[in-house]
């Protein structure tokens, strides 16, 4: 992937990540700054979504772990770097079990 692309496909990952966590009623306290979301939910819980541009990854750390994700162009979505799981499916799941939230990409 060229540097280019995947500048923009991060921007537009976290651009979308942002309005649908502004979205949700439980309104959870966002902070960004230099590639970095932090939304800390109204339970105390922090989800952080991070920029790394020098390996092209999207690395996402919640209470259940830390997850790196490289962009599967068949796919068109981030895929994580061990389980293949890919983060559109990930996660809405993810923010249910430790946040309580019901997120949609919709």
């Amino acid at each position: 992937m060229t540097n280019n692309r995947y500048f923009d496909l991060i921007e537009e990952t976290f651009d979308l990540v942002e309005m649908r966590l502004e979205e949700l009623p439980e309104d959870p306290d966002l902070a960004t700054a230099e590639g970095v979301i932090n939304a800390r939910f109204p339970n105390g819980v922090v989800f952080v979504f991070s920029r790394q541009p020098p390996t092209e990854q999207l690395w996402l750390a919640t209470p259940g772990g830390g997850f790196h994700y490289v962009w599967d162009e068949a796919a068109e979505d981030w895929r994580d770097t061990k389980t293949g799981e890919l983060f559109r499916e990930f996660l809405p799941v993810q923010l249910r079990e430790h946040a309580g939230v019901e997120f949609s990409w919709d």
